[in-house]
């Protein structure tokens, strides 16, 4: 292309030379001549605004339309193109990887740092799907005017274009789904009351995730833990309340124990091992100075049908599907100074590829405007050799003697 307008406008240029159409004193040649000029005056003026800056000729409304602000919506999180800086000097860094979530199974528990109170949100650790699609975390909230706290459970979903690790890391909260999977009660007005929701683990085909919900006060403890599981093809979620009926009526007719006059609990450890559609649950009492196993407990995920597995505290096979990010160790610095060496070369790469992109596109700028003068001049002489041939067959005598045609 470059070539090829070069050649273009030296035929044109060296065509041009050979004639000088400006020696006319007509009026109206002095008009056309007039008009190039104006118009060759505001094809300079474009040439130059186009080797400027974007602002060296913008208007206050340009300006303005550039500066308006954006919704989240409209931001787009593409961390995955951020640039390393090729002057970065070493400085510990931690690496990270991916463990199993419910290891030991029954163990995810989330822990309220004091300044929730000052903050008077967090975001939790969340759990990643054993698929790596998706990342499901809680929002813890606090409200002072009560001392009550509240939580929803939220969604990313992750980007399939990093690396497994990667996009955990780089997974933010701009990216979650504008609403909750999952939320507790946010009524404040009893004092000191906190509900918390907790992720236990996805299913082995990441369909479902069976979550707990703890209810208590903030000065008598754990009042009770409910089992809830959220269905991601349904996109809905329900409780499974007959877990905790079931146990009471067990020991009401078997061991004659009022287990509502009594302070016990469920602890949600995970799906079965054996069977994806049912959820493990030991259940405890607390009687006396040793809390009384209540046994090993099974419901499906439709809570139509709750089981005793076991009595004597045997163990039952849970699975553990999902996947939490862990600090793993500190990056050596001979890696940081390779990976500074190669971002270091890759900017000199792009600045220069950029400098001859930037140069061409200036030559061509000026071959097209060089052009654009030459037709200019091309169309006015044009308009000249019409006015003088026109003023010729004007200026000829007629047959019968008189000036004109």
């Amino acid at each position: 292309m470059f070539d090829a307008l070069a050649g273009m406008f030296m035929a044109m240029k060296i065509h041009f030379s050979q004639i000088n159409p400006f020696k006319q004193k007509d009026s109206v040649v002095n008009e056309y001549i007039y008009e190039n000029k104006v118009k060759q005056a505001e094809e300079t003026e474009k040439y130059e605004k186009s080797k400027m800056p974007e602002s060296g000729y913008m208007t206050v409304e340009e300006y303005e339309n550039l500066s308006r602000g954006k919704s989240r919506k409209q931001i787009e999180v593409n961390e995955a193109e951020i640039p390393k800086d090729s002057q970065m000097v070493y400085v510990p860094q931690k690496t990270f990887k991916l463990v199993k979530y419910n290891d030991p199974v029954g163990s995810p528990e989330l822990n309220l740092p004091r300044r929730l109170n000052f903050d008077r949100q967090i975001n939790a650790q969340g759990i990643v799907s054993g698929d790596k699609t998706m990342l499901v975390y809680p929002a813890v909230y606090y409200y002072a005017q009560t001392d009550c706290t509240a939580c929803d459970l939220f969604l990313i979903k992750l980007n399939p274009s990093l690396n497994e690790t990667e996009r955990v890391k780089r997974a933010n909260i701009i990216q979650k789904e504008e609403e909750p999977l999952l939320s507790t009660d946010k009524s404040i007005d009893e004092k000191y009351i906190f509900r918390t929701l907790t992720p236990i683990d996805f299913s082995a085909d990441n369909k479902k995730l069976a979550v707990k919900e703890k209810v208590g006060h903030r000065h008598d403890g754990i009042w009770k833990t409910d089992l809830w599981v959220y269905d991601f093809e349904k996109k809905e979620a329900h409780k499974l309340p007959q877990i905790r009926e079931a146990i009471e009526e067990y020991w009401k007719y078997s061991g004659g124990i009022e287990l509502t006059e009594n302070r016990w609990d469920i602890y949600p450890m995970g799906f079965d091992y054996n069977n994806d559609n049912r959820i493990i649950v030991c259940a405890y009492a607390y009687t006396g100075s040793l809390p009384k196993f209540l046994g090993t407990w099974s419901i499906d995920t439709d809570g139509e049908n709750s089981k005793l597995e076991d009595l004597n505290g045997n163990f039952i096979p849970v699975s553990t599907v999902g996947y939490r990010l862990v600090e793993d160790s500190v990056m050596d610095s001979s890696e940081v100074e390779f990976e500074a060496k190669r971002a270091k070369e890759k900017e000199d790469k792009i600045k220069k590829e950029a400098k001859e992109a930037e140069k061409q596109l200036n030559e061509i700028k000026q071959l097209e405007y060089e052009r654009k003068i030459n037709q200019m001049n091309m169309n006015t002489l044009f308009k000249i050799r019409q006015r003088e041939e026109a003023l010729k067959n004007y200026a000829k005598p007629s047959q019968d003697g008189l000036t004109g045609t």
